[in-house]
This record gives structure tokens, sequence and C-alpha cells, in this order.
């Protein structure tokens, strides 16, 4: 058996008009979520080195690069779009893959959908299609090939970006199968570089591999069908034997979707996923007691031994670090009540009030996989009380803990807001909430469009 070519067939049988109605809606949900995420990030400095290098290299293209004016080539827009929608670790995750998928597969498909100047209804089975062949192909290597050390985003996500731009290219099975198996060769990304621009560089090249794998293979370019279960293919590779399981990769692909069980989560605060349990936790506990910083004696936050891996562990020594210091994220919060987008600015993670709270934080781990996402924050204070708080799994945990639709929409807008006038903000918003029914995707990218320069 060719895994590649079973892995194409089973994408390649999904539909549109199978996709369940509350399918299609967390499609909306995620591909605006990304956006707006997208949009922010595009005037970080990530971006903007990612943007000057490829457009003093790449020129004549027809593809928007969000929230500037600059037109590139599909792989290279595809690229940037990548870099900006991670650089504020602010998008969607998915348990599935223990990535985030959604920045690797939709700036591929938008930029080829400008290509080929493709429907909404289009780009929402692209997205569909990539979701779940990334998320099956992440049940066969996971949770190994995360706590190993790769980043899922990267190596996993590109698989879903290649066959999301299969279905808009119209490989059949045989040429899908290829371009899966291309990027087996192709993936990269380890989490030793998160904390740095690194790790949104990996959101960005998967991007643009997945859409060139899908290219070449649509050229006729060739690979090996056996490049999954080779004894020297991805998943001895990346894995090792005895680390994976092939057979979980097949059955039962869109039953349900993947997207919807165990679906995908949405960010309320702009750091790893892995610590908004505590957060929230911290949060609460601040709003209820209002805790007083000087009063904080000693923190003990309790959280599945597979959230306090190493990439958490660590203190907050520059803004970018901070995103993935828990002590730096629960202290944040203990002190301000609140963990948004300006705690990773500037100087803020040197706040000497946050880094005295940071100083009495311990961390103890659990190994019970029903409660991967719980957490507990016990604080004691100088006089002796205790407070404790303890949630079952973050705000904006899959389907069955989401933001409210006033949640994801002030975070669209504090993010689009970072580029876009308030016009353009509820114009796109709307467009989006409708993507199905726009005929073009050129008439939503022009809705992202803003004069800025990156020199």
């Amino acid at each position: 058996m060719a895994l590649a070519l079973e892995i194409a067939k089973r994408a390649n049988a999904l539909r549109f008009d199978d996709f369940p109605d509350e399918a299609v809606n967390w499609a909306k949900v995620a591909i605006t979520d990304m956006l707006g995420c997208a949009l922010a990030g595009a005037g970080e400095d990530t971006s903007g080195i990612a943007l000057k290098l490829s457009a003093a290299e790449h020129q004549g293209g027809k593809c928007t690069v969000l929230g500037t004016a600059v037109r590139l080539p599909s792989l290279d827009a595809a690229f940037v779009n990548g870099v900006a929608g991670h650089a504020l670790d602010f998008d969607d995750t998915s348990k599935s893959m223990a990535g985030h998928p959604t920045v690797i597969i939709l700036p591929p498909i938008l930029a080829l959908g400008e290509d080929l100047d493709v429907s909404g209804r289009a780009l929402l089975e692209a997205y569909v299609v990539g979701l779940e062949t990334a998320t099956r192909i992440a049940r066969g290597v996971n949770f190994y090939h995360y706590e190993k050390g790769w980043h899922p985003t990267s190596t996993l996500g590109i698989f879903g970006a290649a066959a999301a731009c299969g279905r808009l290219l119209g490989l059949d099975d045989s040429k899908l199968a290829t371009a899966l198996s291309i990027c087996v060769s192709l993936a990269c990304g380890v989490k030793s570089n998160f904390g740095s621009q690194t790790k949104p560089l990996h959101a960005g090249v998967a991007a643009r591999n997945g859409l060139l794998a899908a290219r070449l293979a649509s050229q006729g370019f060739t690979a090996s069908a056996e490049a999954f279960e080779h004894p020297q293919g991805f998943l001895a590779v990346f894995n090792g034997p005895g680390h994976y399981d092939a057979a979980r990769i097949l059955p039962d692909w869109g039953q349900p979707l993947d997207l919807l069980a165990p679906g995908i989560s949405i960010k309320k605060y702009p750091c790893v996923y892995s610590v908004h349990g505590a957060i929230d936790c911290a949060v609460a506990l601040r709003q209820k007691y209002g805790l007083r910083p000087e009063a904080i004696k000693r923190v003990m936050v309790t959280m599945h031994e597979r959230r306090l891996l190493p990439h958490v562990q660590r203190r907050a020594e520059n803004a970018l670090d901070a995103k993935f210091s828990l002590s730096y994220a629960v202290a944040r919060a203990l002190v301000d009540g609140r963990v948004s987008l300006d705690h990773f600015e500037g100087k803020a993670y040197a706040d000497p009030v946050v880094h005295r709270v940071m100083g009495t934080i311990v961390t103890q781990g659990h190994s019970d996989d029903a409660r991967d996402y719980s957490a507990e924050v016990r604080v004691e204070l100088s006089d002796g009380r205790h407070c404790v708080e303890a949630v079952p799994a973050p705000v904006g945990q899959g389907p069955e803990n989401p933001l409210t639709p006033e949640m994801l929409r002030a975070k669209f807008e504090d993010c689009a807001g970072r580029v876009l006038e308030v016009s353009q903000i509820n114009s796109l918003f709307e467009a989006l909430r409708a993507i199905d029914s726009i005929s073009s995707v050129r008439a939503l990218t022009t809705m992202m469009i803003k004069d800025r320069s990156f020199t």
C-alpha cells in the first residue's frame, strides 16, 4: 500500500456539499481569525524583514501581501503572509496536530486563489480539505512527534497546505500523492527556535513549500510513492520505529471532520497555547480576590506534563521569548488581570513587579490525558491565606468551550485595527462572514490592502 496515495484518495473524496453547516461556520471562524492575526503581524519586524527580502528578489506578482500595497508572486506571498500570520503567536491551534493549522493552510490557498481567481466557496472547501489532511496524518505520529521536539505547525501543516492547494489546482489522486511525497522532503521546524523570529519563519516556509509541492506535482514532477512508510521515510525518520502508528491515519476521514471533533481552538491570549488554562485561572484569581502583587508569597501551577515541556519553562528575556514563558504569562495575569498584545511589546517583559511575582511561581505536572489542557493555580499570600482556581480547559478550547461571537469580533477588530481603518475592518468582517457567497477571492484581498512602507 502506498500511504501517500491512500491519503490523497481520501482528501480528494471530501466535498463542500457534504460538509455540515457547523463545519462551514468553523472554517469561516478560523479564516477570519487568522486573517486578523496576519494583519496585526504584518507590522512586526519579523514580517518586515521577510517582505523586504522577498520584494527585493521577486517582482511582478499579483498576490496580496496582507496589510500592505505590495503584490508578489504566489510563492512569495504565501511565505510572507505565513510569517505575518504567526508573528504574534495569536493564531489558532489544533489538538490533533499539536500546532497551528490555519496559518499554514490559508496563506498558500489565498495566494493561489488570487492567481486562479477562485470563489470564496472554493477557498473554504480547500481549507477544510487541508485541515483534515494535516490532522489525520498527525494522528499517526502524535504526541510523540510533538514531544520529541518537532514543530508540528510546519512539519505536519505542510501536508495540509499541499492538499489544500491540490484541491484548487484540481490534482488527481496520483498527482496529489506526489505532492504529499514531495512535502516529506520539505518538512522542517524544531522547537529549539521557539521564542525567536525563526518560529514564525517555520510557518512561512511551510506555507510556501506546500504550495510549491502542489505546483511541482501539477507539472509532472516525481517523488517516491513510499515516502511516508519507507524504512527511511517520514514516519521512521521523524518519529523513529515504534513511535508512530500509520494505521491511525486512514480510517474514518470526515466522520466527523477533525474541524468539529476535537476541533480547533481560537486563542484568547497572544502567547503559547499551552499556558492559556493557567492564564484563565490567574485572571479569575485577580478578579475574585483583588490580589496585590506584593502580597503574593508562592504560586503553584499544576498542568499536564505535556504542557510543561522545556519551551514554556523559561524566563522572559525579550519580547518574543516572553510569549513562551509560563511564569511571565501567569505573573502578568496575576498583576494586571489580563494578558494582551501590549504585554509582549517593547520592554513590557522587563516589568520589575511582574518579575518579582515570576520568582514565586513553581510548577507541577500530571499525566491524566483526560485533563490534557486543564490547569490549576494556587496562590499563597503573605498573610497565610490560600486562593485556588481551576479550569478543565481554556476559554476558546475547541467547539465545546468556544470564544463568544463578541470575543471573536473584538479580537479581530483589535488585530486588524493595527493596520486598517475602522470602515475597512467592518466591511472585511462582514465579507468574511459571508465568504461562501463571494465570487472571487480577489474581492476579499483588496479589502486588506494598506499603503504602508517596510523600507
